[in-house]
């Protein structure tokens, strides 16, 4: 393991690390405020899937847990996480999304959750630690 692994592994040990992907630019702005508030640190936010992705690829330290909305332009959640699960199997989706009729897709495609809109910080923390485990 490479030395600057090591250091993210020991800097997210204490409290999972998120990274929302979100159309919403209020919605990211709130749970990022709420985050914050939990003590729990944001990595990245990105607005489309593009996006996402490159900024994952990019992202030295890689997110425990990756908040994904399902419909954004230019690729949507579904296809964003097929990307990012063909570069880490390992990697941690919650899908939180209007969308109730692609939970199936979702969790097939790797999330380990799906959560529908409306919900709430306890919901997604809980979704978050069930991930974790």
């Amino acid at each position: 393991m490479s030395e600057e692994l090591q250091v993210c592994n020991m800097l997210q040990s204490d409290n999972p690390s998120v990274a929302i992907v979100d159309d919403e630019e209020d919605f990211v702005r709130l749970l990022t405020r709420l985050f914050q508030k939990r003590g729990i640190p944001v990595s990245f936010v990105a607005y489309d899937g593009s996006e996402a992705v490159q900024k994952y690829r990019e992202a030295t330290c890689k997110p425990n847990i990756i908040l994904m909305d399902h419909h954004m332009k230019d690729m949507d959640g579904l296809e964003t996480t097929r990307h990012i699960m063909s570069d880490n199997k390992d990697a941690k989706v919650i899908f939180i999304s209007a969308d109730a009729h692609v939970r199936e897709d979702a969790l097939k495609a790797g999330a380990c959750a799906f959560l529908s809109k409306p919900t709430g910080i306890n919901e997604i923390v809980n979704a978050i630690k069930n991930c974790e485990q």
